[in-house]
Parts: structure tokens; C-alpha cells; sequence
């Protein structure tokens, strides 16, 4: 596996964290950032989602990219067995 993946895995881990603890564990947080007592835990649910749609939207890429190598070699594959060899070589 790419690092890059792993990297995209651990990126939207680390949002979902951040938005679960948002969403269940107010304490937690308090506990752990005592100075956002009376303030608004906002920043840690944004920063969560921003992370979660980084990680999102390079894996999406990455794996767009892997699908069209996929296909490519597909029809290179296709085009040998249908033909007998590539339609680069009977092009010169």
C-alpha cells in the first residue's frame, strides 16, 4: 500500500475522532483544553471535518488515477489478445 494512502486512512480517522468528540465527549475536550471552558468548541469540529474532506478528496484522486491505470492496461491486454500484438507497433 502507497504511503500516501495510509496517509489519506489516517487523515479521515483523525477527523472522525475529532467530530465524534465533539458531538459526544464535551467533557473530554474540556477536560483535556481547559481554556475553551465558555468558549465554543467549534474550532475542533471544523478542523475534524477539514481533515476528514483532505483525506477524502486525495484518496479520491489517488484511486481515480489507480482506475484509469487499471483501464489503460485493460485495453492494452485486449487489444494484444484481439490482434496478435499492439496497435502502437502497426501504426509505424
Amino acid at each position: 500500500m502507497k504511503k500516501i494512502v495510509i496517509v489519506t486512512y489516517v487523515l479521515r480517522a483523525l477527523g472522525f475522532v475529532l467530530v465524534l468528540l465533539m458531538l459526544f465527549g464535551h467533557s473530554i475536550v474540556l477536560n483535556m483544553f481547559p481554556g475553551l471552558e465558555g468558549h465554543s468548541i467549534n474550532p475542533l469540529f471544523y478542523t475534524g471535518v477539514a481533515c476528514y474532506a483532505t483525506g477524502a478528496i486525495i484518496h479520491f484522486f489517488i484511486k481515480k488515477q489507480e482506475m484509469a491505470e487499471r483501464r489503460r492496461h485493460e485495453i492494452e491486454d485486449a487489444e494484444e489478445r484481439a490482434f496478435g500484438k499492439k496497435s502502437d507497433d502497426s501504426d509505424k
